[in-house]
């Protein structure tokens, strides 16, 4: 399994059948930052544009932060591109990466005129699987807007579910922000990573019985 002295060395590229996830560099962000200037992709990430967190995100500042990240490796952050690596979608990334207790927290975007094509899906698959297989995290949190039905969708089509606000009585940060937590368990995956490759089995068969 890798832990965080051995990607430090170097984070792999991972792939899917349309996609490239990369580690994010200097070379991606301005590309990114062109993404991330769209007033709705603003909002979802940071509420609105007058946010304090966002007036800091220039290019440059990101940059150094997202490098700040990564030598501390409390983030990963990813871009991704086209499996050719010609066109950038978005980025992805484990935050508050908590190696004791060996959970994670998922994020991701992508340009609005990439939404609904199922590349988020397809890049927080690979990344929950990336996760739970090579990390070896017990426990993956993604966060979103209560209103981006894109984003919950993209969650919950990788067996996130969402997770009871607290019943304290005091409403917490998040749930002032308006932002709903989900969550995933590597057993929960392993279990629906069986469950797909039965269904798969069950499939070949029932071609090879028709055809026979």
């Amino acid at each position: 399994m890798l832990n965080k002295e051995d990607l430090k060395k170097g984070v792999p590229d991972l792939y899917t059948e349309r996609l490239s996830l990369r580690r994010l560099t200097a070379e991606y962000i301005e590309r990114w930052w062109d993404c991330a200037s769209d007033p709705q992709v603003i909002t979802y990430l940071y509420g609105t544009p007058e946010m304090k967190e966002y007036q800091v995100l220039q290019p440059d500042r990101l940059g150094r932060r997202v490098e700040e990240a990564f030598r501390s490796m409390s983030s990963i952050h990813f871009a991704i591109m086209s499996a050719a690596g010609d066109q950038m979608y978005g980025v992805c990334s484990f935050q508050r990466w908590d190696e004791r207790a060996a959970r994670a927290e998922i994020g991701f975007a992508l340009s609005k005129r990439f939404w609904g094509k199922g590349y988020a899906t397809e890049a927080v698959g690979r990344l929950v699987e990336f996760g739970f297989q090579d990390m070896d995290l017990s426990y993956i949190v993604g966060r979103c807007h209560i209103k981006n039905d894109l984003s919950i969708r993209v969650l919950e089509k990788n067996g996130m579910r969402q997770q009871p606000p607290s019943n304290s009585g005091i409403r917490s940060y998040w749930q002032e922000m308006g932002i709903v937590v989900y969550s995933v368990a590597n057993s929960e995956f392993a279990l629906r990573k069986e469950r797909a490759a039965m269904h798969a089995q069950l499939l070949d068969s029932s071609g090879e019985s028709f055809s026979s």
